[in-house]
């Protein structure tokens, strides 16, 4: 076939065919290859006409990331930035500004270039010493941001453009008067009740139940009494430790470390200190004088300087933490010495030292261990990450568990059964390094089956085969008997304490309070003043406070807590006057105010997107973060 296509291919038939054929792969099938790979490989989002490029999104969230390092740390990685919701977030933020970009080009907005100028020149972060406009200052931190004068001022025009159209929308809101002083007042009242409380624990007279009770509670309550899923599977954990112990550090290389490190090894000398300050150089001279003609420096402080206790105790003090010239003073005396009085721009001081420790550094050979430790772990990090390639190498080739940990000297792991939480089916935690991703992959995998090696959070390695998997299952009556029958008790002892309660409550009445019942009860009634809203420090559970706020006094309320059962009764209510808070109310005003804006710019973002249609390739999007 394909020499008599060969030998008839200078044919006009044969043209034909093949231009047919290559035309109809540029309209089905190479055609809409291309256009994939430029259009749906690059688009994580469609606004409008504005497309969302993967590269953009990219280095905006890991810009963001940056700011959350250093609240999480250098572990933060994209899947806590995923989880966290950071990745969504951003791209949010990308679609609202291309909305707003697209509708200053509907509205025709241009913003003049003086107005630009004027907003450059007037930004504190470009101005000098004085608080003029530094010109230097200005390119110095555009090029420490990789920016041109020409891009930035495009940004500024950009934002000043956004600028006014949001706060057009949002000027003329504000909150009403009224509204403040309403929400001030519902937040801030407050509650008097009279409380008791009916212990659970404290009911007595419950005896114990009947095996035929204990039976009938066990097949009403199974669910308590489930054991978890269970797990045996057996892991090669690489841990840098395992590496950091076969790596030997050449000596040059822990003495450049020493080196580098000379301030970590070095303790400064310290001053126990005590001091008067005298507000002129006449007291100084006083005291000074007084100390000379035998006075103890405590006296004198206290006589002279009007200080005494921990006005004059310093405490241990290192040169760094004073002024220049005060620590040249202090750490010039010995031990038990009393300095003459010197001058700062804080007054005159004298002072005594109590106590001097002699700071040093530590000679190379007293932390040569720990500087070896220190510098094998992060060259273990390399090795590490070799060795685990040629695992995964040998794991792809048909390896197994055992023939892997044979080859390159591992140690495997053996677990026989562990449940979720890592323990054992006694109750027991189990060991197991990098325990929290281990245990994950193990729920994940199916019996029989080994996964690729994963990498942890903490920088390990690890691959496993799942053993054995035992299902969770009910345990059986005669080994959970005394579980269920304690749980019964707890049941009957908490029905009983509420039945008290409810007496409690329905005793209440015109006539009689909550105190006069209480007695009656062999309970106590506790008086309880001013409770907030939010529960405060008054140590009543929130469904109580949430039932106090809704009754009106002498009227009762019941609800349970960590401790037993309540009863409460209302005995005042205090609405505060918002005019003797006109700050605190105009702060609210200001919150509120505040929402209102929020309000509106959220519909106003709703209705850009019906104007704009928005797309979202979430798989792209997924791909390539």
């Amino acid at each position: 076939m394909l020499q008599f296509i060969r030998s008839k291919a200078g044919s006009l038939i044969v043209k034909i065919l093949f231009a047919l054929l290559i035309a109809s792969f540029a309209v089905w099938g190479i055609g809409d290859i291309f256009r994939e790979r430029t259009a749906a490989e690059t688009t994580v989002a469609s606004v409008g006409s504005l497309k969302i490029q993967a590269d953009e999104l990219s280095n905006a969230v890991r810009q963001r990331m940056e700011q959350f390092r250093g609240m999480f740390g250098a572990d933060f990685g994209m899947e806590q930035a995923k989880q966290l919701g950071i990745v969504d977030g951003v791209l949010d933020s990308l679609v609202q500004s291309d909305l707003l970009t697209l509708e200053q080009q509907r509205l025709g907005m241009v913003i003049d270039d003086a107005v630009v100028r004027d907003a450059i020149v007037a930004d504190p972060h470009f101005h000098d010493s004085k608080g003029v406009f530094d010109r230097n200052l200005f390119n110095n931190i555009l090029g420490a941001n990789r920016l041109t004068e020409d891009r930035y001022v495009t940004l500024m025009r950009r934002d000043l453009a956004r600028s006014e159209l949001t706060d057009a929308l949002g000027a003329g809101a504000a909150a009403p008067p009224i509204l403040g002083e309403t929400l001030y007042k519902f937040r801030n009242e407050k509650r008097s009740i009279a409380s008791v409380l009916i212990s659970a624990d404290g009911v007595a007279g419950i005896a114990d139940p009947s095996d035929a009770e204990i039976a009938d509670y066990y097949a009403q309550h199974q669910s308590m009494f489930r054991a978890p899923e269970y797990r045996g599977f057996t892991a090669l954990i690489l841990t840098p430790d395992d590496v950091a112990s076969s790596i030997d550090v050449p000596e040059d290389k822990l003495k450049s470390e020493y080196q580098s490190r000379t301030d970590e090894f070095s303790t400064p000398d310290r001053r126990k200190l005590e001091q008067m300050v005298l507000p002129d150089q006449a007291k100084a001279d006083e005291a000074a004088a007084a100390i000379a003609a035998g006075k103890s420096f405590e006296d004198v402080a206290k006589e002279v300087a009007h200080q005494e206790g921990d006005a004059i105790d310093l405490g241990w003090v290192k040169r760094d933490e004073m002024l220049p010239a005060l620590a040249d003073a202090a750490f010039a005396l010995k031990d038990g010495e009393i300095g003459k009085p010197i001058e700062s721009p804080l007054g005159w001081h004298i002072f005594k030292v109590t106590g001097v420790e002699t700071g040093g550094t530590k000679p190379f050979d007293e932390v040569r261990a720990q500087i070896a430790g220190d510098v094998a772990h992060e060259m273990a990090s390399e090795k590490l990450y070799q060795l685990a390639n040629q695992v995964e190498d040998s794991l792809a080739g048909g390896s197994t568990l055992a023939q892997l940990a044979e080859q390159f000297k591992l140690k495997l792991t053996a677990v026989g059964a562990v449940d979720p939480d890592g323990k054992d089916p006694k109750g027991t935690a189990v060991a197991i390094p990098a325990s929290a991703d281990v245990l994950k992959s193990a729920f994940e995998t199916a019996q029989g089956q080994t996964t690729r090696l994963n990498e942890t959070h903490d920088n390990s390695y690890f691959v496993l085969h799942t053993d054995s998997v035992t299902p969770s299952v009910v345990r059986p009556l005669d080994e959970v008997k005394d579980q269920a029958k304690q749980a019964w008790l707890t049941d009957k002892r908490n029905a009983a304490a509420e039945a008290n309660a409810k007496a409690i409550e329905a005793a209440v009445t015109d006539g009689k309070t909550l105190e006069d019942i209480a007695a009656t009860k062999q309970a106590r009634a506790e008086t309880i003043a001013d409770v907030p809203r939010t529960g405060g420090d008054s140590g009543l559970p929130a469904a109580l406070v949430a039932r106090i706020f809704e009754i009106k006094p002498g009227q009762t309320a019941v609800a349970s807590g960590p401790k037993g059962w309540y009863v409460a009764q209302l005995k005042s209510v205090e609405i505060p006057d918002p005019a003797s808070d006109k700050d605190g109310v105009a702060k609210l005003g200001s919150e509120l105010t505040g929402t209102v804006r929020a309000d509106l710019l959220a519909e106003f973002d709703k209705a850009l997107r019906n104007r704009f249609p928005v797309e979202i390739h979430q798989d792209l999007v997924d791909k390539v973060l």
